[in-house]
This record gives C-alpha cells, sequence and structure tokens, in this order.
C-alpha cells in the first residue's frame, strides 16, 4: 500500500476517535510531514483523501480544519457515514455493556462469506445490550474471528474498539452497513425489553481495518425510541459536472 494511504488512514482513525477534534485546526502541514517523515507532495495526497470524504475542510490564509459532523443539538444521534462505535459516536456519555452471552466456535456459512475466512475458522460470538446513561439503547450480536485478537468477557465490557486498536494495532477504516426495519425478535425483545413484534430498527455491519481485512460481522437491534440516526452528504467537487 502507499505511504499517503497509510497516513491517510492514521489521521482519519485520529479524527474518528476525536484525537482531532471537530472544528478545530488541524496541525501543519510541517507538522505532520515531520511526523511521518515524507515529502509535502505525499502528505497533500493523503490530505485530499480526507478532504474527498469530507473529513477536513481548508480555509485559504487559515489553515486546515476539523469538518464538524454532528450539531450540539444531535449528539445524541449515531452518524451512519462514519465507521465507528458507540463509546466514540457518545464519547460524552455512560456506556455501559451487559454481556448476554460469550463463546468461541466454527464459522457459520454467511459468517464465512461475509467475513472472507475459511469453514475450519474459528471464531467468538457475543451478545450484549449496550445502555447510554442507564438507558437500553442497543441489542448487539457480533461474530469476529478469532485470530483479529484474544477477547474475554473483561474486554467486552467496554469498547471492543477501543480495545484492538492499543492491543492489536487494528484500525477501523471502512464499514458496509445494511439498515432496515422489522419486528423485534424473542431474544432481541427480552434483551431491550420491549413487547414482541415492536417495531425495531436493525444495522447489519461489516467492518474492515486498515489492511481491508473484515474483523466483525455484526447485526445491532435498537428501539423505536432510538432509531434516530445522522448522515452528512458531501459531494466531492472533482466529480460534479454539468
Amino acid at each position: 500500500m502507499y505511504k499517503y494511504h497509510d497516513i491517510y488512514s492514521d489521521i482519519k482513525r485520529d479524527i474518528l476517535t476525536n484525537h482531532y477534534r471537530a472544528g478545530t485546526l488541524l496541525p501543519t502541514q510541517d507538522f505532520f510531514a515531520k511526523k511521518y517523515d515524507v515529502s509535502r507532495i505525499t502528505l497533500k495526497k493523503a490530505l485530499h483523501l480526507l478532504e474527498n470524504e469530507g473529513l477536513i475542510f481548508s480555509k485559504q490564509g487559515s489553515g486546515t480544519y476539523v469538518r464538524k459532523r454532528i450539531n450540539t443539538d444531535t449528539s445524541d444521534l449515531l452518524p451512519l457515514d462514519l465507521p465507528i462505535g458507540t463509546t466514540y459516536s457518545h464519547r460524552d456519555q455512560k456506556i455501559t455493556s451487559k454481556i448476554l452471552h460469550f463463546d468461541a466456535r466454527l464459522a457459520e456459512k454467511n459468517e464465512q462469506e461475509n467475513l472472507g475466512i475459511e469453514a475450519s475458522s474459528p471464531v467468538y460470538e457475543f451478545k450484549r445490550v449496550r445502555s447510554i446513561n442507564d438507558q437500553l439503547y442497543s441489542y448487539e450480536h457480533t461474530i469476529m474471528p478469532v485470530y483479529i485478537a484474544p477477547l474475554d468477557k473483561k474486554i467486552l465490557q467496554d469498547s471492543i474498539y477501543h480495545y484492538l486498536g492499543t492491543e492489536a494495532k487494528l484500525q477501523l477504516t471502512d464499514a458496509h452497513r445494511t439498515i432496515y426495519a422489522e419486528e423485534a425478535s424473542e431474544e432481541a425483545s427480552k434483551a431491550l425489553e420491549i413487547a414482541k413484534a415492536s417495531p425495531v430498527l436493525v444495522i447489519e455491519q461489516v467492518a474492515y481495518d486498515q489492511k481491508g481485512r473484515a474483523f466483525e460481522f455484526s447485526k445491532s437491534v435498537f428501539k423505536s425510541s432510538q432509531s434516530k440516526f445522522i448522515l452528512d452528504v458531501h459531494m466531492n467537487s472533482d466529480r460534479i459536472s454539468l
């Protein structure tokens, strides 16, 4: 992979994890060029990718800024266009997890296909309920290849993405999401303490790391009262034609 793409992935991770806060000035090009030991030309290629995604923008004579993603009055909403988890999207709030199931087994066929692994590959399967400020928020059913990193119930109590980033040096850079509504299953309704067949919003996700490997296949179920999300649309000006 080209050096500029590694730099792009690294800066993108720091933006998504709030190391570089929305609305603030990004460090100078000289800073990044020195940090990554690259030329200004290589660095500009990385910044161009970030700008095309709408993560940063430049003001002439002022510098480059991290684009504000969510307004203060919508800070409780999950941004659908960013590959981040609940802990990061709601980082200023109290996040807790209740583990309902945790085990390791061989992957089923659809899990093999979504994760790009062999039938003999073991996977972790875990189910947990996430709460925000002591209010039930979502029910998650996740499948993750065992080779990614060792997991246990203690790790699942906190942010998995943070653990993978610090221990396995894994960066969540991309995610493919399928969103639909359905009636709550008996399992989901019990976990979220709602009536069976209540309307819920579902997000199925395959998450990818900086090497392009699928490392998570998950299904998250949200109560109708929590089914409110935000999506920012950014058009790359280089692709606009009249």
